[in-house]
C-alpha cells in the first residue's frame, strides 16, 4: 500500500509559499521532503467548523461522507517533519493526526497521515473563513491542478456537489452482464458510454474479471462509465456486493478506488472502479483487456 511516512494536505499546507512563511516566522524547520502527486482521500468531504483564532475564521475540517472524495496533494515527509506540522496544526490540542488511505488515479492506494479537528474543539455548523486563508487554499488548488468545486462551495457553507461521481465498469455489471440490473437503481443509463481505463485484466475462471492497476506498461481496460443518481446509497449496496470492508481493513475481496478513464470523445476524467484486492496468481490474462471480447470459458 505504500510508505507510511507520507502526509496528505488538503489546507493552506497545500500551499508552499504559506507554509514556508509561517516556519521562517516560527523558526522552524520546512517538514516537507517532496510532493509525491495529487490525491483523494475517500469516503470523507470537507467542511468549516471550527474557528481559528490565529487565523481570524473558519479552517477546513474533515467529515466523513461515504461516495465522497476530498482533493489533496501527497508529500513525503522529513525526519523532523512531524513536529514542525504538529506545532502547525496546534495537535494534539486542535488538530489530531488521523492515519489514513488516500487514492491516487493510477489506482493504487497509499497509507497516509492528515490531520483532522478534535471533535470536542469544534465550536459550530459553519464558521466562515477569512479572505486570506480562502485566498491560500485557492491558490493552492489552482497550483496543483485540483478540483476546487467542494472547497468553493463548503467555504460559503454550502453542501459540496459529489467531486467523483461516476463509475467505471469492466465485467459482470456492463450492459449485458450477469449482475447489470444492480446498475439500474442508481446508474444513469441515459449518460452510460463506452470508456477505457489504464490497468491490468484477469480472468477468475470463476466467470468474473478482475482488474489490477497497470505495471510500467500501455495496457487498458475496456468498460463502460455510468454517472451515479447519488454516490453514497450506491456504494452503500456496491461495497456489499463486491465485498469490499473499508480503507484500511483487511478481507476484501475488491477494493473501491479511483482511475482515470478515457471515453471515445477523448474526454479524460477520475471514476470509482471495484479493482481485484487478491492476488491474480493462476489467473490467465486477458490481453485485449476486454472482458465481452474473451470467448466464454
Amino acid at each position: 500500500m505504500g510508505r507510511t511516512d507520507l502526509y496528505f494536505a488538503y489546507g493552506t499546507n497545500m500551499n508552499q509559499a504559506d507554509l514556508q512563511a509561517w516556519c521562517d516566522r516560527e523558526g522552524l524547520p520546512y517538514p516537507l521532503a517532496g510532493k509525491v502527486g495529487n490525491a483523494w482521500l475517500p469516503d470523507m468531504r470537507q467542511v468549516f467548523n471550527f474557528l481559528s483564532e490565529r487565523r481570524g475564521g473558519g479552517v477546513s475540517n474533515l467529515r466523513h461522507r461515504t461516495g465522497q472524495a476530498t482533493p489533496g496533494v501527497l508529500y513525503e515527509t522529513l525526519p523532523d517533519g512531524w513536529a514542525t506540522l504538529d506545532a502547525r496544526e496546534g495537535a494534539p490540542k486542535i488538530y489530531k493526526r488521523l492515519p489514513v488511505v488516500v487514492l491516487t488515479e493510477d489506482g493504487r492506494e497509499h497509507s497516509a497521515v492528515t490531520y483532522q479537528v478534535d471533535p470536542a474543539m469544534i465550536e459550530g455548523t459553519f464558521v466562515p473563513p477569512h479572505p486570506d486563508y480562502l485566498g491560500a487554499v485557492q491558490e493552492a488548488l489552482v497550483a496543483h491542478g485540483l478540483d476546487d468545486r467542494m472547497f468553493n462551495a463548503v467555504s460559503l457553507g454550502f453542501d459540496p456537489p459529489w467531486t467523483v461521481d461516476r463509475l467505471f465498469v469492466y465485467g459482470t455489471l456492463m450492459e449485458g452482464g450477469a449482475r447489470h440490473h444492480i446498475l439500474e437503481t442508481w446508474g444513469d443509463h441515459t449518460c452510460r458510454g463506452a470508456a477505457r481505463a489504464p490497468g491490468l485484466l484477469f480472468d477468475s475462471g470463476k466467470n468474473f474479471p478482475c482488474m489490477t492497476p497497470p505495471e510500467g506498461e500501455d495496457a487498458w481496460v475496456a468498460g463502460e462509465v455510468y454517472p451515479l443518481k447519488d454516490p453514497r446509497k450506491a456504494f452503500e449496496m456496491f461495497d456489499i456486493v463486491e465485498g469490499f470492508k473499508g480503507y484500511g481493513n483487511p478481507g476484501s475481496r475488491f477494493r473501491r478506488t479511483l482511475t482515470r478513464v478515457r471515453t471515445l470523445d477523448g474526454s479524460c476524467f477520475p471514476a470509482w472502479v471495484f479493482m481485484y484486492a487478491g492476488s491474480t496468481d493462476g489467473m490467465s490474462r486477458i490481453a485485449s483487456g476486454s472482458w465481452k471480447a474473451t470467448p466464454p470459458a
